[in-house]
């Protein structure tokens, strides 16, 4: 069966409007019917104009019910005029607001499924300016553009073939500077450098963009070092960069797109000449007088809708590609959703696994190990190498490039995505808490959970105390007005979302990095009576985390260079000895101070 061709551009985008395309459909309808009585004013005029003229040496004799008939035309073509542009623009924006809201839906769903991999390889302006500048460019296509290019083609096209009926001679002189004009821009726009640039002012504004968040974001840093906008170079480039792709898309333009505005407002200068070549060679001056005036009066008019459908035509370069970039998105590769049974034993094996970024180097080069159900794991080693990656490939954040990752024996890419979100949880280092309740921020890891169940879990993760503290306690927003979290309470309040998650298993990347000692202590018992029954694998910095631990894995290089318990890899593992050497020599630092030293 031949494959079906991958829909681009405008078809791609009615694509995605899906069932809306009968609204839209409706809307240019009725925008097409708006346009046509628009035009009915200019041949009322024209009919009053003839009357005029044909009783112009004896007034008495002016047909006085037929003005009055077509003064009421006039009167009905705005009636239809005004419902139909009504009802029109209100199909539209209710199509447009629907399909922005479930194409947003659709990129936020996909960006859910697709692996970790995929985010280190975008910026977060960049993906703001697809989900946020992008779509909104649709919404504004939809909503206005669709329905006035609609009008902007049956305009012109209605009043042509009237304007021919009446005199094709003068038709002909107003429609040469529109032939000319529209010949000028096709040129202009089907040379290929024109997609070239479209693509490189979005690529350098995405790149703007991402920059601009790393700049707020990096600004108690530069605040502290005292540095101003000028000094943050990358964000100076980067800026410079899309104000230089955006003036050579306009120098690329400037010369062709001048021909043909000029073109395209002529029409005067060609009707002006040929009327009064028709009007000294008309067989009645009289009769002919009318339609010259409506010429000039309908025929210089032909700019506007004219105009109104190029600007459409040159704006839909900027959406299509705006389009591309959702299909990026959209058409990126998921995390293949397993089909198998759901295991019911939690031990974790690693089998000859290894992973890359893409870089060519491995972050992740032929680990093998397992750890029992139950157990406590630790996981050390030097920044680098390899520890975040290693647990990462078991929530599948990246998938692994050879090697298999297994749970109670199955492979973790045949058991179903959701299940496997049900069987680990994960505390990040640097955790995230969103603006809601602080309620709300610990029941992500359960929404059914009963509210003594989310404080039950606050109070194992040692953060309850802090919660009741707040102004509104449990209902406070975190993030207004004076309710502020520390860097370690907002890592306590990430862990009691894991306590009340109750996976069988767990993942703690440095979780009590930010915990001052009593806290850190007071979640160490925590964890100690979460870990019954469940696997447990803490990636630790400092070696007393883990010391007790059933097992240590010790990661350099991405690769698995120790494996076992404390004891046993002081005497196999000269790698982790230096380790501990070291972390008792930091715990034992000294200051000078007037050539005394202090130890603390």
């Amino acid at each position: 069966m031949k494959e079906q061709k991958k829909k681009t551009g405008f078809a791609r985008l009615m694509e995605l409007a899906g069932e809306r395309k009968g609204k839209l459909t409706a809307a240019c309808a009725l925008s097409v019917m708006s346009s046509a009585a628009r035009l009915v004013p200019f041949f009322t005029i024209y009919g009053v104009i003839v009357l005029l003229f044909s009783s112009y040496n004896s007034p008495e004799n002016i047909d006085a019910g037929r003005i009055w008939l077509l003064v009421g035309i006039t009167f009905g073509a705005a009636l239809i005029y005004g419902i139909c542009a009504y009802f029109s623009s209100a199909l539209a924006h209710t199509a447009a607001y629907d399909i922005i809201y479930e194409l947003r839906i659709k990129l936020m769903e996909k960006l859910a499924k697709l692996p970790s991999g995929f985010f280190t390889s975008s910026t977060q302006g960049g993906l703001k300016k697809i989900l946020s500048d992008d779509t909104e460019q649709i919404e504004i296509f939809i909503a206005h553009h669709i329905c006035d290019i609609s009008a902007a083609v049956a305009t012109p096209v209605f009043t042509l073939i009237y304007l021919f009926f009446m005199d094709w001679r003068l038709a002909l002189a107003a429609f040469v500077p529109i032939i000319i004009s529209l010949m000028l821009l096709g040129m202009c726009l089907n040379k290929p450098d024109k997609a070239a640039l479209q693509t490189q002012m979005h690529d350098a504004q995405e790149k703007m963009q991402g920059t601009i968040v790393e700049y707020i974001h990096g600004m108690p840093v530069i605040k502290i070092f005292n540095r101003n906008l000028s000094a943050f170079r990358r964000y100076e480039n980067d800026l410079d960069g899309f104000v230089g792709a955006v003036t050579k898309t306009a120098k690329a333009n400037a010369n062709p797109m001048a021909a043909y505005y000029a073109f395209f407002g002529a029409q005067l200068l060609f009707l002006l000449p040929s009327s009064v070549l028709l009007l000294m060679n008309a067989e009645s001056y009289p009769d002919f007088l009318p339609v010259v005036f409506l010429f000039l009066l309908v025929g210089g008019g032909l700019k506007e809708p004219l105009e109104t459908m190029m600007q459409m035509v040159i704006t839909s370069n900027r959406i299509i590609e705006g389009v591309n970039r959702m299909d990026n998105i959209l058409c990126a590769e998921e995390i293949n959703e397993g089909s198998g049974a759901v295991p019911t034993k939690y031990d974790v094996e690693y089998e000859n696994v290894s992973f890359s970024y893409g870089d060519g180097i491995l972050a992740v080069n032929d680990v093998s190990c397992r750890l029992p159900q139950g157990s406590i794991t630790g996981i050390v080693g030097p920044s680098g190498g390899g520890k975040s990656t290693l647990v990462q490939l078991l929530l599948r954040f990246c998938e692994t490039g050879s090697g298999t990752v297994r749970i109670g024996g199955t492979d973790i890419r045949n058991i179903p995505y959701n299940e496997l979100t049900h069987l680990v949880s994960y505390v990040f280092q640097d955790s995230f808490v969103f603006h809601d309740t602080a309620e709300n921020n610990i029941r992500m890891g359960n929404i059914e959970a009963s509210f003594e169940q989310v404080r039950e879990a606050a109070r194992n993760a040692g953060i309850d105390d802090v919660i009741m503290n707040l102004p509104n306690g449990y209902k406070t927003v975190i993030g207004e007005k004076d309710a502020f979290l520390s860097g370690g309470e907002k890592q306590r309040l990430a862990i009691a979302r894991v306590f009340l998650r109750n996976t069988p298993i767990v993942v703690l990347d440095e979780a009590t990095a930010y915990a001052d000692a009593e806290n850190e202590a007071k979640i160490q018992e925590a964890f100690a009576r979460l870990a019954k029954d469940k696997t447990v694998l803490i990636i630790a910095h400092r070696l007393k985390t883990v010391e007790k631990a059933d097992r240590i894995l010790v990661m350099k290089n991405g690769r698995l260079i120790g494996n076992g318990t404390h004891s046993e890899l002081l005497e196999s593992c000269p790698e982790y000895a230096d380790m501990v050497a070291a972390n008792e020599r930091r715990d034992r630092w000294t200051v000078k101070s007037d050539g005394k030293e202090r130890t603390a």
